[in-house]
C-alpha cells in the first residue's frame, strides 16, 4: 500500500504527497465493496424510511440543478455516511459499513495491483473510461467539475464504478500524515482519534489527485472556510462514499 512508483516503470514517485511514501504490506480480511457510490436516490430513500432530517440544500446544487438528478452521487457528511452504511447492516443482516482506508486502495487497485488510476486499464483517458471537459459541462451545467451519474463509465477489473472518481469518497479511518510508518500488516484501521477523515479521490484539477494511493482529508463535517454553517449550507456534491460488507 502506498505509492508504488518507484516499483515499476521509470522508478519515480507518481503522487506528489508525502503522506503516500512509505511503501508498506497489507493483508486484508475478506470483504465486499459497493460496485455503485451512493446515489441522491438510494439516500432519499434512506430517509424517507428512517424520517432523519435532510440536510439543506447546498449552494453548488442551486445554482447547478444537474447535480441533484438521482443517479448522481450524494455529498454528506462523514457521519452522513457512515450511518447509512450502519444503517444497511442493520436492515439487512450484514456488517456493513463505510471502508477503510486499505480496503478502498486495495479495491480501487482491482485487488492491489499497480494500478496508477482505478479505471478499467488503469490508464486516465477523457473522453474514453472518464469524461472529457464537453462531457463534464453537459454532466454539470456547465460548472464543468467531475461530477457525473454514477455508471456512466467503464468500470475497474473488479468490476467498480467510478472508484475514485467523481467526488471524493469517505473512509472509515481518522488522517495521520505519518501513519504508514507504523499501521499494522493486518486489517489497519487507521490512527485510533484525529481531527480529520481520510478521503480518497477525485474532485478536479490534475489528475494527480485521481491516483489510486492519492491521500486528502477533511474535516468530519467539511468546512470551505471557518465561518462555513453546515445547518445553513449543507455539503457540496463533492464529499461521497460507497459501502463495504465485512465477512
Amino acid at each position: 500500500m502506498g505509492d508504488f512508483g518507484p516499483l515499476v516503470g521509470q522508478k519515480l514517485p507518481f503522487s506528489i504527497n508525502q503522506d503516500d511514501k512509505v511503501l508498506h504490506k497489507v493483508v486484508l480480511s475478506d470483504f465486499s465493496i459497493s460496485k455503485f457510490k451512493v446515489t441522491n436516490d438510494d439516500y432519499n430513500k434512506y430517509l424517507q424510511i428512517t424520517g432523519v432530517k435532510k440536510a439543506p440544500i447546498h449552494i453548488f446544487l442551486k445554482n447547478y440543478p444537474s447535480l441533484q438528478k438521482g443517479d448522481y452521487s450524494v455529498g454528506v457528511t462523514w457521519q452522513q455516511a457512515k450511518d447509512y452504511c450502519q444503517w444497511l447492516g442493520k436492515e439487512s443482516g450484514n456488517k456493513i459499513d463505510l471502508p477503510t482506508e486499505a480496503q478502498w486502495e486495495y479495491a480501487a487497485r482491482s485487488r492491489g495491483q499497480y494500478f496508477q488510476f482505478p479505471t478499467n486499464n488503469g490508464e486516465y483517458l477523457p473522453g474514453k473510461n472518464v469524461p472529457g471537459k464537453d462531457e463534464l459541462d453537459k454532466y454539470t451545467d456547465g460548472f464543468g467539475f467531475p461530477f457525473y451519474p454514477v455508471g456512466k463509465y467503464p468500470p475497474n477489473p473488479l468490476g467498480l464504478y467510478d472508484m475514485g472518481l467523481s467526488g471524493s469518497e469517505w473512509t472509515n479511518d481518522w488522517y495521520a500524515s505519518d501513519y504508514y510508518s507504523h499501521s499494522p500488516v493486518n486489517d489497519p484501521q487507521g490512527p485510533a482519534q484525529g481531527t480529520k477523515k481520510v478521503l480518497r479521490g477525485y474532485i478536479g484539477g490534475d489528475r494527480q489527485y485521481a491516483l489510486t494511493m492519492f491521500r486528502q482529508s477533511k474535516l468530519p463535517v467539511p468546512k470551505i472556510d471557518k465561518d462555513d454553517d453546515y445547518e445553513k449550507y449543507g455539503v457540496g456534491p463533492q464529499y461521497v462514499f460507497r459501502c463495504v460488507v465485512n465477512k
